[in-house]
């Protein structure tokens, strides 16, 4: 008896995430410059372009770790960060904003996991204290996700004890515990070694193939072009370039994006595509 491999759920065409002008400046200096952006729910959209050029800043401000200068960001139909009152926005408060961002999970190049705690500790903190759930239906969650992302045997395992990658899987665990609505990603494999940069992104196409929305900050081009619905490729604060993956890394339209691919591609490319090689996530072989 033969299984058949994972089969891609489409993404819906109503958006989950949308971006209306966003600008972000810190004192003189502009890092976004009027973005606006539109992600599917169940979309898979991976951000490239060089460094400075606005990816993490768009990220975080997504969940207002970032407050913007100027635009509106909405999730799930909601806007983040503020509530329209009598025709005029108003802040929310701190408590507002943390529950907004519940629905908002974040994986950082960093992975920010409490060193006294175990695995399984650290992916049970948040829906404990912060959403005052059962600690015994937290832990049946955890330990789920735990063995989703392959770490069911390090559960009681502290941050030391573990390898990067191992880490970084804890952390995704962390994130979706909490049941988000979407998840941002903002370069989760630069802080690995190349040779465990492949089970992160192997937990990655396993959401994709789930039906996770997310919004990924990279520079693996072969995850790029093998999992995204689409690509965006950014520089100077502003949307260059956005399509899908062939239209923008094989076939780019711009000359700042041959430009951008011209100095990472080539053989670079081709060695990463080849090395995160997998049964494609949409399901096509």
């Amino acid at each position: 008896m033969t299984t058949s491999a994972p089969v891609r759920v489409e993404p819906a065409e109503e958006p989950i995430l949308r971006i209306e002008a966003l600008e972000k400046s810190f004192g003189s200096t502009v890092v976004l410059r009027g973005v606006s952006l539109e992600v599917r729910l169940g979309e898979v959209l991976c951000i490239i372009g060089p460094s400075g050029s606005g990816k993490s800043t768009m990220l975080r401000c997504i969940n207002y770790l970032e407050r913007p200068s100027a635009g509106r960001i909405y999730v799930d139909g909601q806007l983040i960060g503020a509530r329209l009152e009598r025709g005029r926005l108003v802040e929310l408060s701190a408590n507002e904003l943390a529950a907004q961002r519940q629905q908002i999970g974040m994986v950082f190049q960093s992975f920010n996991l409490f060193p006294h705690m175990t695995a399984l500790g650290n992916v049970m903190e948040a829906p404990i204290r912060v959403k005052m759930e059962p600690k015994a239906e937290v832990e049946r969650r955890a330990r789920e996700l735990l063995v989703r992302v392959g770490l069911a045997d390090k559960a009681d395992a502290f941050p030391v004890q573990l390898s990067g990658g191992q880490q970084q899987r804890v952390a995704i665990a962390r994130a979706l515990a909490m049941r988000p609505k979407l998840m941002l990603f903002d370069e989760p494999t630069s802080a690995l070694d190349p040779e465990i940069v492949g089970e992160v992104l192997d937990v990655m196409r396993g959401l994709a193939t789930d039906g996770m929305t997310m919004v990924v900050v990279t520079h693996e081009m072969g995850f790029a072009r093998e999992v995204s619905d689409r690509v965006v490729f950014m520089d100077g604060g502003v949307i260059v370039e956005s399509g899908s993956p062939d239209q923008v890394l094989v076939h780019p339209s711009h000359p700042r994006t041959r430009q951008f691919l011209s100095r990472i591609t080539g053989a670079e490319v081709a060695d990463q595509v080849e090395e995160h090689a997998a049964p494609s996530a949409r399901g096509g072989g």
